[in-house]
């Protein structure tokens, strides 16, 4: 400890001398500094280079130019460290510390270090008056790991400090990504939305662009020939009818025209049977053009809506035949009931008209959840379609039989099916049923 009051009192003597003016402190102060038994030196505030080195310091350390060596040469600290500890000395918040320096000869001393701040022809400067702790190195020690101490907790924090900025600039760069990617992902979706939407309004218009030219053809051909016909037969009839006014009145008394019976009565039954014909066309083109209105979708229980639509007369034959196999259970969907039940009675009718002679009919409605659809599939044992026709049969006003009282209609029902469907977003598929006969499968919604 008076080692300790010695250099002290050394370093007080110095900052006397520098204070007390400049006509007689350097001759005392170079003497002083130069002579002084304690290893002496002074350091450029701002370099951290030592300038001057008294004897006693070149002694100890052994170097042979000290003078020009910068501290972090000596000083086992890292430059930053040493950068710190010198601009605390010169705030003067240190001014006894420890540090382990390396000698010349490679060994390594803890040096106690008294270190003041002066200002020397206009520039700042540290003095420091350093001395051995070898022979109080117990008290040396425990100081000298406590400022150890002091500097792992500095550089422990600062190194927290700087994982805790990389963890929030990490967060924030990947807030920042996950909000691009975001983005993008709704773009990207907005783009397929839109590119569905264009194809499926390419598919709408190509549909409706065949849809018109098939009206066309109708309306051309289906609406003339009955028209033409019942002109015809109209025309017959009018003839007839002035023939028989003109004998009416002739001044031949004895001779007497009458229409003829028979064919009278054939040409009434063909006027009423094209009438019959050209009024199912009109209905079946306002049921067709009617599937445009606003759809109102409601759940629907299949097999409730089943036992109705086969209550209806036109089908009351395939119920009292006991030809219906439901497997059940039929989920539940969800539709325009309206639709709906045009659907199933037109698929069940026509299971009915075109069945076979020569076995009973048999007809099996089943369905499978596929997603979030049910697959239905309605098959029969009937006369069946050939594959070649099955996409032709699909169109408007296509029959595959002559029209006559065994297959009555006008083609229209399967047509109607399709366009009910495509409102649903689903299509007719066909294969084969049972025993030869032909199976439809369609996709409806399932109630959610």
């Amino acid at each position: 400890m008076c080692t300790y009051r010695r250099l002290y009192q050394s370093l007080a003597v110095i900052l006397t001398m520098l204070v007390a003016g400049p006509s007689w402190a350097m001759p005392d102060f170079e003497s002083f500094f130069s002579r002084h038994s304690a290893p002496m030196w002074m350091v450029d505030v701002e370099t951290g280079i030592i300038e001057r080195a008294n004897s006693s310091a070149k002694a100890f350390y052994g170097f042979e130019q000290l003078e020009g060596m910068h501290l972090n040469q000596i000083n086992l600290l890292n430059a930053a460290q040493i950068d710190s500890e010198i601009r605390r000395a010169a705030a003067a918040k240190a001014s006894h510390l420890y540090f382990r320096h390396r000698l010349a000869d490679g060994s390594v001393k803890v040096m106690g270090t008294y270190t003041d701040s002066f200002q020397v022809n206009g520039r700042e400067v540290l003095i420091s008056s350093l001395y051995d702790t070898s022979d109080f190195e117990a008290s040396a020690e425990r100081q000298y790991m406590r400022r150890v101490e002091e500097q792992v907790d500095l550089q422990t924090a600062e190194l927290q400090a700087s994982r805790q900025r990389t963890f929030w600039m990490a967060v924030i760069g990947t807030a920042v990504q996950i909000g691009v990617i975001v983005i993008l992902m709704a773009l990207l979706m907005r783009l397929r939305r839109t590119r569905t939407e264009n194809q499926r309004l390419i598919r709408e218009l190509s549909f409706r662009n065949r849809e018109l030219e098939r009206l066309s053809q109708v309306m051309a051909h289906h609406f003339q020939e009955p028209s033409r016909r019942l002109v015809s037969f109209a025309q017959e009839l009018s003839q007839q009818l002035s023939d028989q006014r003109a004998q009416q009145i002739s001044p031949q008394p004895q001779t007497t025209v009458t229409l003829d019976t028979q064919s009278t009565q054939t040409a009434v039954d063909f006027i009423d049977s094209q009438a019959r014909q050209l009024r199912a066309l009109v209905n079946d083109i306002q049921r067709y053009l009617s599937l445009e209105m606003t759809l109102k979708p409601e759940i629907i229980d299949v097999e409730a809506l089943i036992e109705n639509v086969c209550a209806e007369p036109a089908l009351s034959p395939l119920r009292l035949s006991d030809a219906l196999e439901i497997v059940a259970p039929l989920p539940a969907v969800k539709a325009d009931e309206r639709q709906l039940r045009m659907i199933f009675h037109v698929l069940l009718h026509n299971a009915w008209l075109y069945r076979r002679s020569d076995k009973p009919l048999r007809v099996r409605i089943s369905a499978l959840p596929l997603g979030n659809n049910a697959r239905f599939r309605i098959e029969d044992n009937g006369s069946g379609i050939s594959p070649e026709y099955r996409t032709q049969v699909l169109e408007m006003f296509t029959r595959l039989v002559p029209h006559n009282e065994r297959y009555p209609g006008t083609g229209m029902g399967l047509a109607l099916v399709v366009k009910a469907l495509r409102n649903l977003d689903s299509k007719i598929v066909m294969e084969d049923g049972i025993d030869g006969g032909i199976a439809v499968l369609f996709d409806l919604p399932l109630a959610r």
